[in-house]
This record gives structure tokens, sequence and C-alpha cells, in this order.
């Protein structure tokens, strides 16, 4: 046996509801024995690993945590929680970097959306307020702004972007019906972690007046995933490093989080009876080299959005592991995944100052009118 097994015997012991003593009994051996193999102080002789997996109906990969545990109850994401985000602002301040080239949105302002007049705009999910401290100065002037998110959200907003056309509402966003209505709603990465994003989308509409505009900046989690290339590594190796695929069908399935959201937007909106649905894609594609005026910031600021800071000695931990067999994984698949992270952050780490790499998240922009 290797180290990378993970035998579940504590696990499948508690699922069936037998005592140390018990299985003990059953395979002849001392209850503190077995004591020793859930602690992995020790483990069993390979010749009993069969009689265990029988004894729990399940199989000896099962058994060894090689393969999922067929009925391993599937374990919550919750990311639709608007207050467990106040644990992830590291994230949201670091990821926001690589949103928008600000000649762009100014386009769309004008050119696409020609919004010429003063217009009063309400962000749905609007974290901490950063789509409304970039768009509110491009608007014309009387605009106002009006962020809607969940107490702690709003709290970081406040102090990130404020002034006297600016206002918040906290609240349960999946409670939340506009009191008046709004010229323009929107929202920015938002829905992409949403268990209902239809229902957010719904609420959107009615927020706005006849002939109001609904726009939405969504991602597709598979154009995001592609969407990176670090210098002199082989691209296949970074696009292949996990199936990804499985986690997000799994979550889809399981809470209705939906990987491909900014695809399907369009096709949400026109459902909702929204007319004149249109979609662009967000120009912005981050080339980070050393000759970046604020390189050693952003290369800070994507290791901390991709998780690339850890090392052999802070790997996954064991519930991180449950938490993606959960989704269908096998122990392997898990380990190439952690694998990649540590081969990234070394990388980072290794050559710091010296890296250049591109990325993008492919940001789709759909819009259409009530």
């Amino acid at each position: 046996m290797t180290a990378t097994m993970d035998l579940k015997i504590a696990q499948l012991r508690k699922r069936k509801g037998v005592s140390q003593q018990e299985l003990a009994d059953f395979l002849g051996v001392t209850f503190q024995s077995v004591s020793k193999w859930e602690t992995k102080t020790t483990l069993p002789d390979i010749t009993l690993l069969p009689l265990i997996a029988d004894y729990f109906q399940v199989s000896v990969d099962e058994l060894l945590g090689l393969k999922p545990i067929e009925d391993l109850k599937y374990m919550p994401r919750n990311t639709d929680d608007r207050e467990n985000w106040k644990n992830r602002t590291n994230v949201i301040e670091h990821d926001r970097l690589f949103f928008w080239n600000e000649d762009y949105l100014n386009y769309l302002i004008k050119e696409v959306w020609r919004i010429q007049k003063p217009v009063n705009i309400i962000e749905f999910c609007c974290c901490d307020g950063d789509l409304g401290k970039r768009i509110l100065p491009l608007l014309p002037d009387g605009s106002t702004y009006t962020g809607v998110d969940s107490q702690c959200l709003i709290e970081r907003a406040k102090k990130n972007f404020y002034g006297e056309n600016v206002t918040y509402i906290s609240t349960d966003i999946y409670q939340f019906h506009a009191e008046c209505k709004y010229d323009v709603s929107i929202c920015q990465a938002a829905l992409r972690h949403m268990n209902y994003p239809l229902q957010i989308l719904d609420s959107m509409k009615e927020a706005v007046l006849p002939g109001g505009l609904v726009i939405c900046v969504e991602i597709n989690r598979e154009i995001e995933n592609v969407g990176f290339y670090v210098e002199g590594m082989k691209y296949d190796s970074l696009c292949n490093s996990f199936d990804w695929r499985k986690l997000w069908l799994k979550e889809l399935d399981c809470e209705g989080r939906d990987y491909a959201i900014g695809m399907r937007l369009p096709f949400l909106m026109r459902e909702i009876g929204l007319k004149d649905v249109d979609v662009r894609m967000n120009d912005k594609v981050s080339f980070i080299t050393p000759d970046n005026k604020d390189y050693e910031n952003l290369c800070n600021s994507f290791q901390t959005y991709r998780g690339f800071y850890q090392t052999e000695e802070q790997t996954i931990s064991e519930q991180g592991i449950e938490f993606y067999m959960s989704r269908g994984y096998k122990r392997s698949e898990i380990e190439k995944l952690i694998k990649f992270q540590i081969e990234m952050s070394k990388s980072f780490t290794d050559n710091q100052g010296n890296l250049s790499f591109l990325f993008f998240f492919g940001f789709l922009i759909s819009f259409g009118r009530r």
C-alpha cells in the first residue's frame, strides 16, 4: 500500500452503525487494531482488505479511498449564501483587476447601449461595488447607482465606493423586490455563483421601467478554464490538468449552480420576455510580463485568485479531498489536481520577477430590454 491511500474504515463503520469492537470481532482482531487503522497509525494486513470491503459492501478501491464511495453524501458549496463571502474577500479584491478595459466599458455605454441621458442604475449582487465605481463616472452627469447585496458585502462596498449619487440596499438577494423602477439593472460575475440564476434574472427584469435595459456580465467556465497560458509551459498540460466538467455537472445537478450561465443567458433573457437581446464579449485580456508597471501586484493578485500559493506541506485537507470525492472524483484524480496546484505555485514562486503569463475570463455581456 502507498501513502496516497486513505482508509475509509471509520467513515464506513459509523455509516453501518457498528462499534470498533464489533468490527474487530468479525475480523478476528483486537479493537485496538481497528483503532490504529482509523487513526492511520498502522494499516490492516492486505489479506483482510477483501473481507473488510465485503463487510461494508463496498469495493476495495472505495475502502482504500482510491474511488469515491457511491453514496458519499454530497457536500454543498452554498456559494449563493452571500454572507459566506465575507471569508473570501481576498479573492474579491484580487480578481477585479482582470475584469475590464475602461475604454471598452465606455464604448459599450456610449455606442452599444447608447446611454446619452442620466440614468438610474441598480446592480444586483454588487459585491464590493467595483462595477459601480467603474461605470458611474462614465455615465452622463446626474446618473445614480444603487447596489444590492448581503450585509457583509454592502459593508465592504460602502468602504470601496461611495458618493452623493451612490446608494446601497442590504437584503437577501432572493427576497429583494425593487420599490422603485430603474433605467438599467446589471450584474457582474454573480449568477455563476447562484443556485437560482433565473430567479435573479427575473427580479432584474422587474426592477426596470418598460424599455429599461437588463445587462448580465458572466462567464462560461470552460472558456475561463482554457484562457490561461504561462510562458514556457506545455499548453496541453495547463488545459488537461483536471477534468472540471465532473464538478460543474454535479453542482448543476445538486445545487443548480450553472457552469455555462454565460452562454445560456441570452436564451434565458428571451425566455422571460426581454426584447432585442444581444451579446458582446469583453475584450479584456491580461498579458502580464516583467515590463508591466504594476507587475508584482498583478502577479500576487493572480496567485491569490487562482490559489497558486500552495507548498507540498500545505496540500488540500482531508475534508477538501472528500469534497471532491462527493462530486464523483477518484483519489488519483484529486492527487493530479493537487500536483498541478503545487507545480503552478512553485513556478510562480521560483520565477518571481521573471514570469510572463496571459489570462482572460472571457466574459460574455448579454443584454436586452423590458
